[in-house]
């Protein structure tokens, strides 16, 4: 049965829209026709109606488009900042045109033309009028985008706040089950029981599997509370792991492990021990004694894009008909509250062959 419970933080995302809803119904049923009213609306309306017509609808999109997409785009990357900022020089060009409508006022003093005489006689606007015209609509637009500029601000700092908040939640809950997520007791037996053999048969190999279990380890304690690392360091790690793997396969498993970087975003970074995941995964079910096995994994970065790539054999499963690679969906969390929607992750089970394709775009994420 599924619970009904309402988190503290679902509960605050809905009471962060009802506010937004409030906010919106008393600017575009309270103060917007206010300041509109104080206006010489009456005047407008006299002579065009359509014209003000277009007026508040112009400043009404000019409320919404701002508030939903020009000051969000702002905290995005640098493309759509680009269109915030077109759309913004767009809407400055829109309101120029409409500040610039000149209205014809008719004579207010005359005497009654006789009956088929044709309509009022007409006057142009004047000088006066027209620079009042022009401020007044101006004034109106200034207002609407300085309000919805807040509003979007404020909606803004909400959700970078709710969500910096979740991911110190995350990183909390991550730092308590690291070990046992990377360096469970599995783990640690089969690697301390490799090298206890190792050490029996007295194999050469022992000292290097030594020195690459104590890297391994020294990585995890100095990045656990780290944010992000070097995308060289993380590929360094996973080669580590798997070099220390192989002292336990024989000749039946053989391990692909490629790497490559074009250079194109120097410096890259990515969250610490979030590919180590996929990669144990593919050893842990991969790998069998009597059975030919061949695990592929690459790692690659090109264009800013960061991908891995997993491909092994099913040779052991969980339980039953369990897919293997339960851990992936705790990292898929992971990936959910760092990069949102700046990466893909495909994972496919069939035919006994189990293949992981994750794909990360760091450009906006430096």
């Amino acid at each position: 049965m599924e619970s009904n419970t309402i988190t503290p933080a679902h509960a605050r995302k809905v009471l962060g829209k009802q506010v937004q809803l409030w906010i919106d119904l008393f600017f575009c049923v309270v103060l917007l026709p206010l300041m509109i009213y104080l206006l010489p609306i009456e005047r407008w309306l006299e002579n065009n109606t359509s014209f003000v017509l277009l007026l508040v609808g112009w400043l009404y999109a000019v409320y919404f488009v701002n508030r939903v997409f020009t000051v969000p785009s702002l905290f995005a990357n640098r493309k759509r900042m680009m269109w915030a900022l077109l759309v913004v020089i767009a809407m400055i060009g829109v309101t120029y045109l409409l500040s610039h409508y000149k209205m014809d006022y008719p004579f207010r003093h005359h005497r009654p033309r006789p009956e088929g005489m044709g309509e009022m006689p007409r006057r142009p606007i004047s000088a006066a009028k027209f620079r009042l015209h022009q401020q007044a609509v101006w004034f109106l637009f200034v207002i609407v985008m300085t309000f919805s500029s807040a509003m979007g601000l404020l909606r803004e700092l909400y959700r970078q706040r709710a969500r910096q908040q979740e991911l110190e939640v995350a990183k909390n809950k991550a730092e308590l089950s690291l070990y046992k997520a990377q360096i469970d007791p599995h783990f640690l037996f089969n690697t301390l029981n490799t090298l206890y053999s190792m050490v029996v048969t007295q194999s050469p190999k022992t000292e290097d599997a030594f020195m690459q279990f104590i890297d391994i380890t020294r990585y995890i304690y100095n990045n656990a509370n780290q944010d992000s690392v070097p995308v060289d360091s993380e590929a360094q790690y996973l080669q580590q792991y798997i070099d220390l793997q192989r002292n336990r396969m024989n000749e039946m498993t053989s391990v692909n492990y490629r790497y490559t970087n074009d250079q194109s975003l120097p410096g890259a970074t990515i969250a610490p021990m979030l590919l180590i995941t996929f990669v144990e995964n593919a050893l842990k079910y991969g790998v069998s004694a009597s059975e030919h096995s061949v695990i592929d994994v690459e790692l690659s970065m090109k264009d800013g894009v960061l991908t891995l790539a997993t491909s092994n054999p099913v040779r052991t499963r969980p339980s039953g008909d369990a897919s293997p690679g339960i851990g992936i969906e705790n990292c898929r969390k992971r990936l959910d509250l760092v990069y949102d929607t700046s990466y893909s992750l495909d994972i496919d089970d069939h035919d006994n062959q189990f293949s992981v394709l994750l794909k990360i775009d760091l450009n906006n994420k430096q």
